[in-house]
């Protein structure tokens, strides 16, 4: 064993590249570690987050035991869930919503994601052709061929 390093000696190329690979390897191994750590705590934390949600809940159910009726139809009233939302100006939206306002610089968006048509809006009524029906991808793959 003692020899056997003795003769590496002898070799310093081959000792050159026995040590590049053993640290090359050590490394690769404690990154290999980190990666599983952080994994684990990651699933860990999404864990505790729906534990605590339950607990939450149950604590809300176990104490709507103690509400009385009475009470709880006056709050559902106040909240007016028969109303429709406003989305803006104008812009009546669906029934059963809790209109929160935020400004406008938090979540910027550049794409108008709410599609609105003219007519009436009647379940019986025929939704309009969308003439965007297909995604950039495959107007490109259409106009190679």
């Amino acid at each position: 064993s003692g020899s056997h390093y003795d003769m590496l000696m002898d070799y310093p190329a081959l000792m050159m590249a026995i040590f590049v690979y053993v640290v090359t390897t050590v490394i690769f191994m404690l990154n290999l570690l980190i990666a599983q750590l952080n994994c684990a705590y990651q699933a860990t934390y999404q864990d505790m987050l729906g534990f605590a949600r339950l607990k939450r809940g149950a604590v809300v159910v176990q104490a709507m035991v103690s509400v009385k009726p009475t009470l709880w139809d006056a709050f559902v009233q106040a909240l007016e869930l028969d109303k429709p939302c406003e989305f803006g100006e104008g812009d009546i939206g669906l029934v059963g919503g809790l209109q929160v306002m935020e400004p406008a610089s938090a979540n910027i968006t550049t794409v108008e994601l709410i599609r609105r048509f003219g007519g009436s809006t009647s379940p019986a009524a025929m939704w309009p052709e969308d003439d965007h029906a297909y995604d950039d991808s495959q107007d490109r793959f259409e106009k190679v061929e």
